[in-house]
This record gives structure tokens, C-alpha cells and sequence, in this order.
């Protein structure tokens, strides 16, 4: 039995009841509670990594579920987890210098965020069809409790609105994962590999994706999310939250079920089109949160269609290369802005403006971000990108991947767009402000590792070997 992968997502949980304990007045050691199950996390992530024998785990026996392990480690979620945890550590860090004294001594935000990433990360790894509908059960309640934090009476509208959306999402994907069930007989999914997936299942277990992942028409709940939330919240919304639809896709549609051919292209024309409507709405926004949540749609959409053109081995391994870029990238634009916004008291872009020689590093953060958001090279973003629209392009879909380019153009303008009215142009808020040294490092070392990243896609890629 592989106990590594066991401790690796029962960490975070127990960090997260350990951090109840010390009491209000105690803050340093709830942050040192909460680092150190990140850290721990993140060293049994590791000992999972080099643990080349031994890759199964099988907890217990679920009736009607076969013997075969149901907690298994694999490149592709091993490479995500990392990414995640990486994230997680620099938002906790951040997440101590960001909230003011009262807010802090609330002890609720550093659990639940610690629950959340326990969620992730049994996601990530579970084999089992129970499992995965826990874990994703919980994500979807932290989330509900972080957009709503601050409990002001808009905001817990927002959060009502927020854990709606996902209820009826994951409702009609338990009605689906019942529907397997029944058909095979089994939880788990190495006992339907293989197997053509029975098409209500799938229509209502897309639908669960679809509204966790914020596809159009499921979207509407991301974009009043944002604002609502604190800003570290907003960085894991995005950066992650967003991607457990995506990790649920791969799982069922890549990784276990043959799906009917037609689905590909009902697919790409779906996410094709939540890619634009995001696009275009981003053109238009104000709000910085708001444009940064509509290109989480956007770019979310990207991944789908590498993740959908499964068989062209570009395309799969540049949407979970575009997973990894995605959730640093925008968990860094997230943090960055959420500075602005807490400095400034502003999020509406046409009151903000030449801020580049009063926050240099932010400065520097911001375009890093960005320019791997756009796709340019030599970032990560880029050969995400490009592996996408290649594999695109290579299944013969030429008008697909022509609106996908155009998606890529309204990315490029949209993040111009943003970046200018508040780094360049525009007019300085007249409200005092500075830039906050120890944030403003947090965010500038996240976006060098970004640049790391980009350095090691090679080794990242090889790592990956296309295997599914």
C-alpha cells in the first residue's frame, strides 16, 4: 500500500482542524499550522513522485466496488497537484499579510482554505466514483464559505448564488455517476475502462462539469464570485477551483470512457463559443475582477479543447500544460490586482492608471502574467496554447480552430487592455497608497517561478511522455 498518497490528502484536512485549536490570539502559530500542512502536503506529493513501485492505494471496500486500488498517482495529476500546492503555498503567504487584524483573527479562513485543498488534492487522486463525489462535494461547500467570507448581505447573496449554480451542477452529475453505477455494477473506474459511455450519463455528468468549470451557459456565477470573494480567494478560485471540472473530464472522458465521435465536435463548438461570449465580455468590462474572472471562462474553454481532441497527443498534453500555466499565471494577476484594489480602494480601470512607477514590482508581476495569459513565447502559456490550436487544427476542424485564434486575439486586447488602463495610461487615484513590500514580493517570486516554468517545459513535457 502506497500510505504516502493516504497522508498526502489527509494533511491538509488535519491542518485544518489543527488550526481551530490555538485560539484567536495566537495568529503566528495558526500560520505556522498552516504552512506546514501545505509543506507536508507537498513532501508526501513528493515522496509520491519518486515512488516508482508503488503507485496504488486501496483504503477500503465500498460495496459493490472491485479490489482494484481506488486512490491512484499518475504524471498527469502529480504535475497538476504540484502546480496547485505551489499556488496554495504562495496565496497562505500572502493571505498573512493581506487581511487586516480583525480579519484575521477569524480562523475559519485559514481552515477552510486548508479544507479546500484537501479536496483538491483527493480529487486529484481518487479512482472512485464515492470518493469523487465527497471530495467534490466539499470544494463546492469552502467555496460557498470564502466567496461569502465577509458576511455582508450582497456578498452572501453572491455565495447563495455560487453554491446554487454548482448544486444543481453536481446534483445532475450524481444522477449520472448513479446511472454507472447501476450499467457496470461498480464505483470504481478501472472497472469501466474501455467501455463507451452511456449517453444520459455523460450528457448529465458534463452538465456537473460544465457548472463547475464555468462553460457557457453555467458560467453566470464566476463572474459575481470574484469581486465577492478576498482576493487569496479569488487567486484559488481561478487558478484552481475552475480546474475540477477539468480534472473530472479527464478522469471519465480521457482516461476511462470512449466517447461517440460526434461528441468531439458538439464539444468544441460548445467551448469554442463560451471562449468568445467570455472574450467579448471581458472587452467591455470595468471592474478588473470581473475581466479577470471572464478570461477564467475563456482560457478554461482552451483546456477543454485539448482535453476533448484526447487522441492528438499535442492537444491533451498542451491542456494540462495550459492547466498548469493557467493557475499560476492567473492565481499571480489575482494577487497582483487584488494589491491595487486594496491599496487604491479601486476596481473600476477607468479610475486607475500610471501605477508602474508606484508599484515596479507589481509592475514587473502583472506583465509576466499576462504575457503567459496571452500565450506569447517563450512563456508557458505559449506552448500550451500552440499545442491546443495545433491538435485543433490537425482533426481537420479549420473553423474551430480559426474562432479559437480569434479567441486568442480578444485574450491578447482584453489583457492589454487591462494592463494599460492600470499600469500606464488613465489618471492616478487620488486616494494616498503605496505598494506593500512583503505582498508585492509574494506575488513578484510567484511570477519569476512562472518564468521557471516556461524554462522547464522540456523536462515538464518528457515528464508527461503523453501518457494519459
Amino acid at each position: 500500500m502506497n500510505y504516502n498518497l493516504l497522508l498526502l490528502i489527509a494533511t491538509p484536512f488535519a491542518a485544518g482542524l489543527l488550526v481551530l485549536f490555538p485560539g484567536r490570539f495566537l495568529r503566528p502559530l495558526r500560520w505556522v499550522i498552516s504552512i506546514l500542512g501545505i509543506l507536508g502536503a507537498g513532501f508526501f506529493l513528493y515522496k509520491c513522485f519518486i515512488d516508482k513501485n508503488n503507485t496504488g492505494l486501496s483504503v477500503w471496500r465500498i460495496i459493490g466496488s472491485s479490489n482494484l486500488p481506488q486512490f491512484l498517482t499518475s504524471p498527469v495529476f502529480v504535475l497538476i497537484a504540484a502546480a496547485f500546492l505551489l499556488l496554495w503555498l504562495f496565496v497562505m503567504l500572502y493571505s498573512f499579510g493581506y487581511f487586516k487584524k480583525g480579519e484575521e483573527a477569524d480562523t475559519e479562513y485559514y481552515s477552510l482554505t486548508l479544507f479546500m485543498l484537501g479536496s483538491i488534492l483527493g480529487l486529484l487522486f481518487t479512482n472512485d466514483l464515492v470518493f469523487l463525489y465527497l471530495f467534490w462535494e466539499i470544494a463546492a461547500l469552502t467555496t460557498w464559505r470564502l466567496v461569502g467570507f465577509e458576511r455582508t448581505g450582497e456578498k452572501i447573496s453572491i455565495a447563495t448564488k455560487t453554491i446554487l449554480v454548482n448544486f444543481f451542477g453536481s446534483a445532475l452529475m450524481l444522477v449520472g455517476f448513479l446511472l454507472l453505477v447501476l450499467q457496470f455494477n461498480s464505483f470504481n473506474l478501472a472497472d469501466m475502462v474501455g467501455a463507451e459511455i452511456p449517453l444520459l450519463a455523460g450528457i448529465l455528468i458534463l452538465a456537473g462539469i460544465f457548472a463547475k468549470s464555468a462553460v457557457i451557459p453555467l458560467y453566470i456565477w464566476l463572474p459575481d464570485a470574484h469581486p465577492a470573494a478576498p482576493s487569496p480567494t479569488s487567486a484559488l478560485l481561478s487558478g484552481v477551483i475552475v480546474k475540477i471540472g477539468l480534472i473530472a473530464y479527464i478522469k471519465l472522458f480521457t482516461q476511462t470512457f470512449v466517447t461517440p465521435p460526434e461528441w468531439k465536435t458538439a464539444l468544441l463548438w460548445i467551448v469554442l463559443l463560451s471562449s468568445l461570449v467570455a472574450g467579448g465580455a471581458a472587452m467591455v468590462e470595468k471592474d478588473f475582477k470581473r475581466i479577470l474572472a471572464y478570461s477564467t471562462v475563456s482560457q478554461v474553454a482552451f483546456i477543454f479543447a485539448g482535453l476533448i481532441l484526447v487522441m492528438q497527443i499535442s492537444g491533451f498534453v498542451g491542456g494540462v500544460l495550459y492547466i498548469v500555466a493557467h493557475s499560476l499565471a492567473k492565481g499571480t494577476l489575482f494577487l497582483a490586482y487584488g494589491i491595487v484594489g486594496h491599496e487604491t480602494g479601486e476596481r473600476d480601470i477607468t479610475n486607475l492608471g500610471k501605477l508602474a512607477g508606484k508599484m515596479p514590482l507589481l509592475f514587473v508581476s502583472v506583465l509576466i502574467a499576462s504575457l503567459s495569459i496571452i500565450g506569447l513565447p517563450p512563456f508557458l502559456g505559449f506552448f500550451a496554447k500552440i499545442g491546443v490550436i495545433f491538435s485543433i487544427v490537425s482533426s481537420n476542424a479549420l473553423i474551430v480552430a480559426g474562432g479559437f485564434i480569434l479567441s486568442s486575439i480578444l485574450t491578447l486586447l482584453y489583457m492589454l487592455r487591462l494592463f494599460s488602463r492600470v499600469f500606464l495610461s488613465g489618471k492616478t487615484p487620488e486616494r494616498e497608497f503605496r505598494q506593500p513590500l512583503y505582498l508585492s514580493l509574494i506575488v513578484f517570486i510567484l511570477s519569476l517561478i512562472l518564468v521557471a516554468g516556461s524554462a522547464a517545459v522540456k523536462p515538464i513535457i518528457s515528464y508527461l511522455g503523453g501518457i494519459r
